[in-house]
């Protein structure tokens, strides 16, 4: 995936001088569509509820009862422009994603205490129609620090866990208020943020990570978002950024500079339900402005929670020592691990970690003598900066090879420290 070598998008930030661009409100639509709400059943047409009914025979199966509301299923079909076949299949994989990452148990998962800490990150209310507002201060984050301390699963799993705070609130709101509550409302805080946010590339991979994890397995979830005190930098940023979101979120995404966004604000949001740092009335009961009791800020990781490369600290990150092994690539060398699959939908996972340098890796499948099916595409890693893991179902049974590949370096030897498992599907079914 390449990164770096954009193109600035020109619609960021309008305006002749330096200081009107950093204050003028962005957007690529007009404003008539930047406040898009949940489609309801009763604006269907009568073709459209027919493609709803034969949508709900074909997948209602396949979820449980509380997820088979009409307003629930219809976020699907609404991704996908009423595509059955499309909508369908975005449904699947999104459930088998849910089951691999145990989405629907992860609000009982213990947090690790830096995330709690340190992962800025709050909902501050509602907005006037019930909708949750969470507030992500993101000039704050320390993205470097986190991904040292904890294993990039466990951030992407809280960022999870965050998503389905939401969905458990709109959930409540539908029943206190009586009518649908399946959207929210965010709004990004980008004051002091800086080149740090973007040029490193452990944390735009991990950014990259979670908006296509939100696009595919939250569709319609989003109502609007407001990112603001947005510097000229973060142009930069939404460039890398921008074509990975669907055109529909695209619409909802409001950008302002250092003035106008509170009045906006205030114009969805009632002022008792944000905090005075925000617009708002609300404070803390010592009277902080920015209410951290409910919204964490973010700020500097201590180092005290930086996980080491030893091989013990990996052990831990791995929690299977028995598992974890290490390997030494000479120059130009190459390592190629197979591992016998017997069960379709059988899982192959996969940790690790290199000291000081980056190394190639990937996943392919033996077809026959000879030949084989490339499923994770061989590139470099930069497994010294922050633990790479993985997983993959295996549909097909049959060996499967994991590579670690060192012959784009002719000066350096790589050590790699790594647990490679294969999973049957019994097991995930259990959990």
């Amino acid at each position: 995936m390449r990164l770096f070598g954009w193109d600035t998008w020109r619609g960021s930030f309008r305006g002749s001088s330096s200081e009107e661009q950093q204050d003028t409100t962005t957007s690529d639509t007009s404003q008539d569509t930047q406040h898009q709400e949940a489609v309801r059943m009763d604006q269907l047409t009568p073709e459209r509820k027919e493609v709803f009914s034969q949508f709900r025979e074909r997948v209602a199966p396949l979820l449980p009862p509380h997820c088979q509301h009409d307003h629930d299923l219809l976020q699907w079909l609404v991704a996908r422009n009423f595509n059955i076949e499309k909508a369908e299949q975005m449904l699947r994989k999104s459930l088998e994603w849910r089951r691999e990452w145990g989405a629907d148990t992860v609000l009982e998962w213990e947090v690790p205490e830096v995330l709690s800490k340190y992962y800025p990150v709050g909902m501050c209310g509602h907005d006037k129609k019930g909708l949750p507002v969470w507030i992500i201060p993101y000039g704050g984050c320390d993205m470097r620090g986190l991904l040292s301390s904890v294993k990039k699963s466990d951030y992407i799993r809280y960022t999870i866990r965050v998503l389905e705070e939401s969905r458990k609130d709109m959930m409540q709101q539908t029943q206190i208020l009586g009518h649908p509550v399946n959207q929210q409302c965010c709004v990004f805080d980008l004051e002091n943020f800086s080149l740090k946010h973007v040029t490193w590339k452990p944390a735009m991979d991990v950014i990259l990570e979670l908006v296509q994890l939100y696009e595919a397995n939250y569709p319609e979830f989003l109502k609007c978002a407001y990112v603001i005190n947005a510097p000229k930098i973060f142009t930069l940023a939404y460039a890398i950024i921008k074509p990975f979101l669907h055109e529909v979120t695209l619409k909802k995404i409001r950008i302002f500079g250092h003035s106008g966004w509170k009045e906006e604000l205030r114009k969805d949001i009632d002022p008792s339900q944000l905090p005075q740092h925000w617009g708002g009335t609300k404070t803390d009961s010592d009277g902080d402005p920015k209410c951290p009791s409910q919204i964490c800020l973010g700020g500097e990781v201590p180092k005290k929670y930086y996980l080491s490369l030893s091989k013990s600290n990996l052990a831990k990150m791995s929690d299977n020592d028995d598992n974890l092994s290490t390997i030494t690539l000479s120059k130009g060398g190459k390592k190629r691990l197979k591992y016998d699959v017997k069960k379709p939908g059988s899982q192959l996972r996969w940790e690790f970690r290199t000291e000081d340098f980056d190394i190639g890796f990937g996943v392919s499948r033996k077809v026959k003598k000879g030949e084989e099916e490339v499923l994770v595409p061989l590139q470099r890693v930069n497994s010294q900066l922050v633990t790479e893991e993985g997983c993959l179902v295996c549909n097909e049974p049959g060996t499967y090879v994991v590579t670690f590949d060192n012959e784009f370096s002719y000066v350096r030897s790589k050590k790699v420290l790594y647990t490679v498992s294969v999973e049957p599907p019994e097991s995930r079914t259990e959990e």
